[in-house]
């Protein structure tokens, strides 16, 4: 394959890491300009074959997981707005009662469905203890 074959390919290779951001497409664009400079060099294609390989694959197995955790330290588990709701303080809208599964509290700003342990009354100030599908368990602050 003609060198500037490889050359778009790597450039295609790298706007598509661009979408994605987890580095796979990028070492395989590392390895195609390795694979490109060789057939410039005017080798064959086993040779340029065996350079993408093994450039993309030292890429793959030497560069990603550094680049990985460089770029992605500070976020081990990204919260949902959902979870963020977990520990926060909430107002109770309409009484609790957990034998009949009926109450709403209000956590920042939004109403939700909510279970505790005992009844509450409205009114009442409680804090999020845990988040099951769409309905809050709350317990008296």
């Amino acid at each position: 394959m003609s060198y500037y074959v490889y050359f778009i390919i790597a450039v295609c290779l790298f706007v598509g890491e661009l979408f994605t951001m987890e580095f796979s497409l990028s070492c395989l664009g590392i390895g195609a300009l390795g694979a490109g400079a060789v057939s410039w060099l005017g080798f064959g294609v086993w040779p340029q074959v065996i350079v993408f390989a093994i450039v993309s694959s030292v890429c793959w197995i030497g560069i990603r997981p550094v680049a990985l955790r460089h770029f992605y330290k500070k976020s081990k588990h990204v919260k949902t707005p959902a979870e963020d709701v977990i520990g926060q303080e909430a107002v109770v809208e309409t009484d609790i009662d957990p034998v009949k599964q009926t109450g709403r509290v209000k956590v920042l700003g939004e109403s939700w469905k909510a279970t505790a342990a005992q009844p509450i009354s409205a009114g009442t100030k409680c804090v999020v203890e845990k988040l099951d599908g769409v309905t809050l368990t709350v317990r008296i602050k």
